[in-house]
């Protein structure tokens, strides 16, 4: 799970960050946490690097969390849940936020289990969402079938383990979007097995194999030199 937290006081996104620092499940991986104390150095990662999701405070001098929050809307596919994390607790503020599609609004100052609890609920429900609106989901020849993991290719089923299956779909969910290796290796892999590049290697080798992910069967699956991989569809479907 990777993190961006919008904040420009330092104090207040370290304590941020030490709330969400405990999030991480027994036997999961630790959370990795991205903190910003200007909107345009978030912007400047969001338009390169992948987040899970976000907590945006609104009063940031040079881009406001309001701001961020519209353009994630406006500009990506499918953006990450995001919650606001400000002083500002006025009731139209508040309506404007999730009315400009913030998943939570949190007032200052907070209470780090409620903030927990908010975060949880968010992420739960978006995890709903993807199971009940997108069980299967299709990209020209391959069908994704997500309450099973599995994925037919041509109406023929795709032999891919639980590891492939969600490195696969988070491609294509991703359509055009460069992803770097540090993202993927924090989102599929335990830290013990992120000291080497082989295993990110050998699963997109095997997904270029298995899924057909090669120009004549209208995908390609590129290696962006020093910073990861893109899929694209070149037919234009």
């Amino acid at each position: 799970m990777r993190v961006a937290i919008l904040d420009d006081e330092p104090a207040e996104l370290h304590r941020v960050e030490q709330t969400l620092g405990q999030m991480a499940g027994v036997g999961e991986a630790p959370w990795t946490l991205h903190g910003f104390e200007r909107g345009e150095d978030l912007l400047r990662q969001l338009r390169r690097e992948t987040f899970d999701l976000l907590i945006l405070d609104w009063q940031v001098p040079d881009l406001s969390g309001l701001a961020l929050l519209r353009w994630t809307r406006e500009h990506m596919e499918v953006p990450p849940p995001a919650i606001m994390l400000t002083s500002r607790d006025a009731e139209s503020d508040i309506v404007l936020a999730l009315g400009s599609g913030a998943d939570d609004y949190v007032s200052k100052p907070f209470r780090a289990n409620e903030l927990k609890a908010r975060i949880n609920a968010v992420l739960r429900r978006h995890a709903g969402q993807r199971r009940s609106t997108g069980e299967i989901v299709t990209f020209d020849d391959l069908s994704f079938d997500d309450a099973e993991l599995t994925v037919t290719r041509s109406g023929r089923p795709v032999n891919l383990t639980e590891r492939e299956y969600r490195l696969a779909r988070c491609l294509f969910s991703n359509l055009g979007r460069p992803l770097s290796r540090e993202y993927l290796y924090e989102r599929f892999w335990p830290h013990e097995e992120m000291l080497s590049s082989r295993p990110l290697d050998t699963h997109i080798y095997r997904l270029r194999n298995k899924l057909g992910l090669t120009a004549e069967h209208g995908w390609q699956l590129l290696t962006i030199y020093g910073y990861g991989y893109r899929l694209e569809n070149v037919t234009g479907g």
